[in-house]
């Protein structure tokens, strides 16, 4: 039996939760906790799609599973408590999992924002099972708004049941398997902020997809499950007096709270968008030490009062904002309040145990405080760096051009990488040169002579490495024809490997974006896009998926482009639009909004 909803308790730091979802599935699949389950629609990946049938309640526990059909395509389940408005912004969320191993499939139980804006609102994978491993994961927008990740492995055999639990503060958030903690972060820049559901959804891998190791084969069992069981959700109602809440995000905080002893101490001081981290500890005698945090001999909050234990090996996290320009800049730590009273057991002392700036660790950032006084660190910030230049190249030959922008982490070597079109390769050997962290793209533009129907483009990463030093990773930025952007436009290559990227000739030289087929098509369209051009549409079996626009907004419209008929879908105030050649009518079903 789990917790009963409205159940409150207090973790050793003085956390406080309150139950808001717990279930055993012992009374079956509860709609006022879990909303509907994910159902139509393909998968951006073109692997699967979403089905309501691979999600049930059988056995006393949930289940999510991945199945085959008669025609060869596959199906998944996925569901999330938010479907139900039962959210939480910080807390935990503690769970019973089994997941069954297969070729190209794998399970994801985590959290995902009400909002539904992703990656700005972050995600929170508790467990994710790629190539039947265990991987925990933290995803965030980077600096131009794209998904950027930190992933742990764990070595858990996920295929054997382990009870999970996510502890999500705001400036702390763990994952512990069976009480043992996995993956731990303390950077508030990287852990949500926003109210999140728990779900769990089955994954099938596209054979592109190397980081699951491609997609299902015939070693692949015709239905793959994953097992849930026990959930409790629980909403952070703060902390109770002398209590850590794991950390305030922004101004001066610590020095009213004093910790009990041995707690440590998870906060924040100042605001900016450079960040030090700062591992504290003392020994305490008749009280805790105090202390405070200058940059550049400006004081940043107010006095801080330590609570790590220096000899249990435990630190205080202190995260210090600000905005510091390139150059040479110094933090200061004051210890304050010495006492000592005869031996060393009788002495408050304060330790100063490791600091990193922008994440990297400084290379003098140690020291132990025996007396008041201060100790200063050097620490420097780089000049932005200066774009690399990119690589301009044209491979092939023929009257139909590809533009390619393509990027790479170096590491020992540069990134290699060969190019086809339908199976036929098109010049030699790639050697990528533009820097992905400069926001460099080398321009590559692939010609050849394509007729009209469905073609693909696959890039494959041939010279994968990664070591201590560094990780070379391939990245494919951008992909135009003829004008427009690809479905797909962009790949990070982490692992060697192919990709697939799918594009059209419309017949008799209609420049269409996408081209519909035979089957049932999903048609992404993201604010941004600008005028795209779909020949193809079929309403009531095809969808149009749009992201970013307001449903209110909408108009359609008869119209004509280059000779041929179809409808102009718009909305107020937004300058993108969708033609649809051929079309004439557009239901309200055909259409998703998110």
């Amino acid at each position: 039996m789990v917790s009963s909803v409205g159940t409150v308790s207090t973790d050793a730091n003085g956390n406080q939760y309150r139950v808001v979802l717990s279930d055993d599935f012992s009374a079956g699949y509860n709609f006022s906790k879990w909303g509907s389950v994910y159902h139509g629609g393909t998968y951006g990946n073109g692997a699967f799609w979403w089905n309501a049938n691979d999600v049930k309640v059988t056995s006393g526990e949930m289940q999510v599973s991945a199945t085959r059909h008669a025609n060869g395509s596959w199906s998944a389940g996925g569901f999330n408590s938010k479907a139900a408005n039962i959210t939480i912004k910080y807390g935990t969320v503690e769970f019973d999992a089994r997941v069954e191993k297969a070729q190209g499939t794998q399970a994801a139980i985590l959290m995902w924002p009400k909002s539904d804006v992703w990656p700005r609102d972050g995600e929170i994978d508790i467990l994710e099972t790629p190539k039947g491993g265990s991987m925990h994961t933290v995803h965030w927008a980077g600096a131009n708004g794209q998904d950027t990740y930190s992933a742990k492995l764990s070595g858990i055999d996920s295929s054997q049941t382990h009870h999970y639990k996510m502890t999500w503060l705001p400036n702390l958030l763990t994952i512990t398997v069976d009480g043992k903690v996995v993956g731990s972060w303390t950077n508030p820049d990287v852990i949500p902020d926003t109210a999140m559901g728990f779900g769990a959804m089955s994954y099938v891998a596209n054979n592109g997809e190397a980081w699951l190791g491609g997609g299902p084969n015939s070693s692949t069992p015709g239905k793959v499950t994953t097992h849930i069981d026990n959930v409790v959700m629980s909403q952070w109602t703060g902390t109770t007096s002398g209590g850590s809440t794991g950390g305030n995000t922004g101004g001066s905080t610590g020095g009213p709270t004093t910790p009990a002893p041995g707690t440590p101490v998870i906060t924040t001081i100042g605001t900016g968008s450079d960040t030090l981290v700062l591992k504290i500890s003392e020994d305490a005698y008749k009280g805790h030490a105090q202390y405070t945090i200058s940059v550049d001999g400006k004081q940043i909050g107010t006095t801080l009062t330590a609570g790590a234990s220096h000899a249990a090996g435990q630190d205080d996290i202190i995260t210090v904002k600000g905005n510091w320009g390139a150059g040479s800049h110094k933090v200061t730590v004051n210890f304050l309040n010495d006492a000592y009273g005869g031996s060393a057991s009788l002495d408050r002392n304060l330790h100063v145990d490791g600091i990193t700036f922008n994440g990297a660790a400084l290379s003098k950032g140690t020291a132990d405080l025996g007396r008041n006084g201060p100790v200063d660190f050097g620490f420097t910030k780089a000049a932005p760096p200066v774009p690399a230049t990119g690589l301009v190249k044209t491979i092939g030959a023929g009257s139909d051009s590809i533009v390619m922008k393509v990027s790479q982490d170096a590491y020992n070597g540069n990134a290699q990488y060969v190019v086809s079109v339908d199976g036929k390769q098109i010049g030699g050997t790639q050697t990528a040169s533009a820097s992905h962290a400069a926001k460099a793209s080398d321009v590559i533009t692939v010609k050849g002579d394509w007729g009209a129907g469905n073609h693909t483009l696959t890039v494959k990463f041939i010279n994968d490495a990664a070591g201590s030093g560094g990780d070379r990773n391939l990245y494919i930025d951008d992909l135009t024809y003829k004008g427009a952007t690809f479905a797909k436009d962009s790949h990070a290559f982490k692992y060697g490997g192919p990709d697939d990227f799918r594009f059209s000739e419309a017949s008799g030289g209609f420049g269409a974006t996408y081209l519909g087929t035979s089957a049932r098509d999903s048609f992404g369209i993201d604010r941004g896009e600008g005028h795209v051009v779909i020949d193809g549409f079929t309403s009531g079996m095809d969808k149009l998926a749009f992201r970013g626009f307001s449903q209110s907004g909408l108009h359609t419209a008869l119209k004509t482009e280059n000779g041929v008929s179809g409808l102009l879908v718009s909305f107020d105030g937004v300058s993108d639009n969708v033609f649809l050649a051929h079309a004439t009518k557009l239901a309200a079903g055909d259409m998703l909004f998110a």
